[in-house]
């Protein structure tokens, strides 16, 4: 992909959001990055995607990578559900499959389970869900900081950005020899962008939903098929959150991908397509659910 693939929708007067799409095919796959990142931190698989098959949208959450970041305060996951739930009409998709990580993976399963409670069922056909973020835990070391002003003043002002960037993926990436140049350069990009520091503040004040518990319950009534990717090793969210997920959600596909962190799209890129090509071929043949 490049720039001039870029594409926007205006969600509201201060809100656009910037995507790509690839590929012709009849099946709509609609990626959710995590936090910190951006439609790039696809690169490594988006390729392996046969374009005949599929009709792929990579997005810019609202505040991060191109998208805009204005000041309205409203970046917690429903805000973010409600943008990508606009976004799904506007292209005038039915049984879209959405595919998030971390963050992401939240963000997608909060998108369903509100458009299932609208009566609007036939908006999202399936999810994929990387290393979700689907129960409340403690923040990491590398997600607390932000809130701690002092040390977020120093942080954004006197490091270099290439340093931040190292930093944090030598924590979520298993195997550091992973941390290629193209991967630190598109994080790079991500944590250059004008209000990011704002965003990224903004964000994990607002990572844990008010009425979380009710969310958690229902997991129960999906009834959408539901792939679950986990990296065996991830520090981030760890293997059990993804058990219990797979456990919570009816019928979900609960894949392990060894040797790898907290990105396993990027680190085990082969591995992470494989498992979403199997699940997409398995249920969407035709577009129509098995």
């Amino acid at each position: 992909m490049n720039a001039t693939s870029r594409r926007e929708f205006r969600y509201s007067n201060d809100v656009v959001i910037s995507y790509r799409v690839e590929g012709e095919g009849a099946i709509p796959v609609v990626f959710l990055h995590g936090f910190a990142a951006a439609l790039t931190t696809w690169d490594d698989i988006r390729g392996m995607f046969p374009p005949s098959r599929h009709r792929l949208y990579f997005i810019d959450l609202k505040g991060f990578g191109r998208s805009s970041k204005p000041r309205d305060g409203a970046y917690g996951p429903a805000d973010q559900a409600a943008v990508v739930a606009a976004f799904l009409e506007c292209q005038g998709m039915r049984k879209a499959v959405l595919v998030g990580h971390s963050l992401g993976g939240g963000i997608a399963l909060l998108t369903l389970l509100q458009e299932e409670a609208a009566g609007k069922g036939d908006l999202i056909g399936g999810l994929v869900l990387i290393d979700c973020a689907a129960y409340p835990r403690r923040l990491p070391p590398v997600l607390r900081l932000p809130r701690l002003p002092l040390l977020r003043w120093a942080i954004l002002h006197l490091l270099p950005v290439s340093v931040m960037v190292r930093f944090t993926l030598l924590k979520i990436y298993h195997d550091r020899r992973t941390m290629t140049p193209a991967r630190i350069a598109r994080y790079t990009d991500s944590f250059t962008r004008q209000g990011i520091a704002r965003v990224f503040v903004e964000t994990v004040h607002r990572l844990i939903p008010e009425d979380f518990p009710r969310i958690i319950a229902s997991y129960r009534t999906m009834a959408a098929p539901v792939l679950v990717i986990w990296g065996r090793n991830d520090p981030i969210i760890p293997l059990e959150k993804g058990a219990r997920l797979h456990r919570d959600i009816p019928g979900s596909r609960l894949v392990v991908i060894d040797a790898c962190g907290h990105n396993p799209h990027e680190e085990k890129p082969s591995e992470t397509y494989a498992a979403i090509a199997e699940f997409l071929d398995h249920f969407f043949t035709n577009r129509t659910l098995k």
